[in-house]
């Protein structure tokens, strides 16, 4: 079968790499689609490499981000135009929306992806057996909206997210669109199942399969064993207690109290001798300087920031070796659970609520400093701490894309059929 794997952001790569691995094992055609919504060249390429995914993919829908691999790659066996069967595009330069000036917007960045996507449907890539997307990104939405326009079978990855509000925004209404468009819906937990059934999906084409990210936090973990020393030079001391901070989502940075808040409780927590590594994207940076808390943030010399860790290996082994993980992001709730590392959801609702009820993430509500303390300082006790390492990882054995290629063999062909039977 010929398999279209869509991804556009860091978590789509990740989780989708395993799916890849999976069908290429199988002696299937997987087609690496990439839409290059947040990446650079050298973060794309990093993480491509670091999974051992092909580089460059067999398509890239975003012009801009072949134009700078052209730079770095002046000596590549590839040209920046047709020929090379990139798919490229030169209608445009980049597709990663601002969060402060929203320029793109979500809305500008969607049309582009489904424009270019609709091309490479409507040739190169018809015959498309089925689209695989992932999770809540724009690209998901873009990719699964484009090809089922074009009768092009849609499997979800990660379908059923839900918190039954617009928080987070605009993830909640990626994932509902996508579900919409899809023909195959591979859920991660009974939650996500039993969110799927009570919107009416057919029960038939529902899989419970774990969560990807088991397969490729594992994997990434071991190999990043010689990680140590790329985090000893930025001053990190592994006997010391540990603190990882990922703080990213629009609604927590468009929000100045919500924002200082959670600083304000981070660099508390410095304080008292916990070392605190936060990666920090473009939007987490120009939210700092807007706020003018950049010279707060350096005057805690515990709290060290870094712009920019191109290795997914990398990252993974240092969450591994902390004490506890605090993020708003979506699937680090995922990998922390993976590897049962104590994690503090910093948002005011999750629709990750498996790792809560499992006991492995707390929410801790950003309505103030205090309440944020509170929280993680509950969770670095170390008999809590104990506690929650000793729960049980909610998202599956690492064996989800084997699942996922188990489930798409045994309906080959049958996708289309089964609206045409319907009609």
């Amino acid at each position: 079968m010929k398999i279209g794997i869509l991804t556009g952001t860091r978590p789509d790569i990740i989780k989708m790499a395993p799916i890849y691995w999976e069908a290429k094992k199988r002696g299937h055609q997987p087609v690496l689609i990439h839409t290059s919504q947040h990446f650079p060249y050298h973060l794309f390429e990093g993480v491509y490499r670091d999974l051992e995914l092909p580089f460059p993919p067999n398509h890239l829908v975003s012009y801009g981000a072949v134009k700078r691999m052209g730079v770095h790659l002046s000596k590549a066996a590839y040209a920046l135009d047709e020929s090379a069967n990139l798919g490229v595009s030169k209608k445009f330069e980049t597709l990663a929306t601002n969060v402060f000036s929203r320029r793109p917007s979500p809305a500008q960045t969607v049309g582009k992806i489904m424009l270019e996507l609709n091309t490479l449907f409507e040739g190169k890539l018809k015959d498309l057996d089925i689209l695989l997307v992932h999770g809540d990104t724009l690209t998901n939405m873009a990719g699964a909206l484009a090809a089922s326009l074009n009768l092009i079978p849609v499997g979800h990855v990660e379908a059923g997210l839900r918190t039954f509000s617009k928080e987070p925004f605009p993830e909640q209404i990626d994932t509902r669109v996508a579900d919409a468009c899809s023909d195959i819906y591979f859920a991660a937990t009974q939650t996500n199942k039993i969110n799927l059934q009570k919107e009416g999906f057919d029960n038939e084409r529902i899989f419970v399969v774990g969560n990807t990210v088991v397969d490729a936090a594992i994997f990434a973990a071991k190999k990043g064993s010689k990680s140590k020393s790329f985090f000893e030079k930025l001053g990190f001391d592994f006997t010391k207690k540990l603190i990882y901070l990922s703080c990213h989502r629009r609604e927590n940075l468009m929000h100045e109290k919500r924002f200082r808040a959670i600083v304000e409780s981070l660099c508390e927590l410095s304080n008292e001798g916990y070392q605190v590594l936060w990666s920090i994207r473009p939007g987490t940076s120009e939210a700092i300087s807007n706020y003018g808390l950049g010279e707060f943030v350096n005057k805690h010399k515990n709290m060290k920031t870094v712009s920019e860790i191109p290795k997914y290996s990398d990252i993974m082994f240092f969450i591994s070796k902390c004490h506890a993980v605090v993020t708003d992001s979506g699937s680090m709730q995922e990998e922390t659970s993976a590897l049962h590392i104590p994690t503090i959801t910093i948002r005011f609702v999750t629709d990750r609520p498996e790792s809560i009820q499992a006991g492995v993430n707390l929410l801790a509500r950003p309505s103030s400093k205090e309440n944020i303390s509170k929280i993680i300082k509950k969770a670095v006790l170390p008999e809590y701490n104990k506690k929650m390492r000793r729960m049980n990882n909610p998202y599956g054995d690492g064996k989800s894309s084997k699942l996922i290629i188990d489930a798409i063999e045994k309906f080959e062909g049958k996708l289309i059929e089964w609206e045409h039977e319907r009609g």
